[in-house]
């Protein structure tokens, strides 16, 4: 593992002891620092010594030269975490694990990818289409591995990083060679408190361009397009884009149907493009191309039904684009809501013939869509499994001649689960044992 030097024996404070956090921790251990680590809710890591395990507030703060914070702990909130309180008042360095990597001064050329949604599918897919060119490249940030893991594939290599909010709030020393938004919708406003200081810390992605870098602009995407012509930013390039230009490229692959999916797409052709890949490479790359799972994911395919697993549709928004793309949907949804409801759904709901709720905030979501569509059928199911069997069931005696059963949860898991993945593999266990059993054709 690479180190840095200036840290080598000075005192380090790191805030959280995830992923990140540990990624850093390794990083900091392997330049000689002298580390203070600690996490409310975790466990102390195997490799960390005991003397390094140590509450916030026995760090010796006036000697410590900088504060790792990790991503999911608000640093410009307004009520800060104690040990961030502490930093500002001994004005400590606050930092987060991506500047830690930035200053192991990566050769690569480094892509930013950020956004609200479809920003996991945008960078896998990029990164598929650069590995099938041969191309040296390495996905981390939020996805792939952490920042301070990634091996700098050199001069010739590229590093596409996907930014969360949470990562690029906290971050000082980024800087890119290219960079793009997806979309910008609300969310996690539980952490960033308003729509607007939200907004700020994605757009903070263009800041952090080299001086004539460039910038992948969606040109349908009204917001966006009017925060680029209107923003006094530093010198960029500007690439406008319009996904209609790049349909032929995504048109026969069942992973990547729906609008969302054509701007997520057009997104990473742009770049790939800009890489200089020849169109024709780019499309036999995106041929081959295998969708994340729990995004838009089939399950099964026939002449009459689709089974898709949306459970990473975690908002209003990101749901919206799943009824979008589907008719005659038999729509699984619920978990723990988000401050805005099924948000954008809500102008999908034409498309649903049949609601199975699920989770605790069932009445919650039934008066959210009925709301919206009075007349539409919602089943109170609570439970995944009583969902799915009876989407399956009400579906069979519709008489439709094609239609699509859909968990697309327009919520957050936790209520009943780890996270997205872990709900999204309990559908997909669900659907099998119905395949198994031959309850579909």
């Amino acid at each position: 593992m690479i180190s840095i030097s200036c840290y080598e024996n000075k005192n380090v404070g790191i805030l959280g002891a995830g992923l990140s956090g540990v990624a850093a921790a390794r990083i900091l251990v392997n330049s000689k620092a002298n580390i203070f680590i600690f996490d409310d809710k975790k466990d102390k890591p195997d490799f960390i010594n005991d003397n390094c395990w140590k509450n916030y507030k026995l760090w010796p703060w006036r000697t410590i030269a900088a504060l790792v914070v990790s991503p999911g702990i608000p640093i410009n909130a307004k009520n800060k975490h104690m040990a961030i309180e502490l930093a500002i008042k001994n004005k400590i360095k606050i930092i987060n694990e991506i500047d830690l990597f930035f200053q192991t001064k990566p050769e690569a050329k480094i892509i930013g990818i950020t956004g609200t949604n479809g920003k996991s599918t945008t960078v896998a897919l990029l990164f598929h289409i650069l590995k099938y060119n041969k191309i040296k490249c390495v996905i981390g940030g939020n996805y792939g591995f952490p920042a301070c893991e990634i091996k700098d594939p050199g001069k010739n290599g590229i590093i596409i990083l996907e930014l969360s909010s949470y990562q690029l709030d906290g971050a000082k020393e980024l800087s890119l060679d290219l960079a793009t938004i997806t979309n910008i919708t609300k969310d996690h406003l539980d952490y960033h408190e308003t729509f607007k200081n939200y907004k700020f810390s994605k757009l903070k992605i263009i800041n952090f361009l080299k001086e004539n870098g460039t910038f992948i602009l969606d040109a349908d995407n009204k917001l966006l397009h009017e925060i680029l012509t209107e923003k006094n930013i530093n010198p960029i390039n500007i690439i406008k884009i319009k996904k209609d230009e790049t349909y032929n490229y995504v048109n026969d692959n069942e992973y990547l149907q729906g609008a969302h999916n054509a701007s997520n797409s057009s997104i990473a052709v742009s770049i790939a493009k800009h890489l200089n890949i020849k169109p024709k490479k780019i499309k036999l790359a995106i041929d081959n191309f295998i969708g994340l799972p729990h995004r838009m994911e089939p399950l099964y395919i026939s002449d009459k039904i689709k089974i898709i697993n949306d459970s990473k549709s975690t908002n209003g928004e990101s749901t919206a684009a799943a009824l979008k793309s589907f008719e005659n949907i038999f729509w699984i949804a619920g978990g723990q809501p988000k401050s805005n409801g099924i948000g954008e759904a809500k102008n999908f709901l034409d498309k649903v013939k049949e609601v199975f709720l699920i989770g605790k905030s069932t009445d919650f979501f039934c008066k959210e869509i009925l709301k919206y569509k009075k007349d539409l059928k919602i089943h109170n199911c609570l439970s995944l499994e009583k969902a799915t069997k009876l989407a399956f069931k009400k579906a069979a005696i519709s008489n439709l001649k094609n239609y699509v059963i859909l968990l697309s949860p327009s919520a957050a898991s936790f209520d009943q689960y780890i996270n997205f993945e872990d709900r999204g593999n309990k559908f997909k266990e669900i659907v099998n044992q119905q395949l198994n059993e031959g309850l579909i054709k």
